[in-house]
């Protein structure tokens, strides 16, 4: 198993309807890529460390499933035209479990 996490900061000057719709589609992902397993997605509500403003944290059975993923042309499409142009920063983590 092999869990994949992100967690990010919108950019403060992007519009809240923005927002909403990237999230939104997030939340399609586990649809678009049957892979995916125990998908997680939501606002930071850390009280020690607000740095980032969400995360999402999803699973996948082999790191290949996350490459095939990662690689896809759909998703490299809304990195590129839709997550990029919105994002401050991030960090990304993938770890055996």
């Amino acid at each position: 198993m092999i869990k994949h996490m992100l967690v990010f900061r919108f950019r403060e000057d992007v519009p809240a309807e923005t927002v909403a719709a990237v999230l939104a589609e997030l939340e399609t992902f586990p649809s678009r890529y049957p892979a995916m397993r125990d998908w997680a997605c939501g606002p930071n509500v850390s009280t020690r460390d607000t740095s980032m403003t969400h995360g999402f944290v999803v699973g996948f059975d082999s790191e290949q499933e996350l490459l095939d993923y990662l690689h896809s042309s759909s998703h490299e499409e809304f990195v590129r035209l839709r997550w990029r142009p919105v994002i401050e920063r991030q960090a990304i983590v993938s770890l055996h479990c």
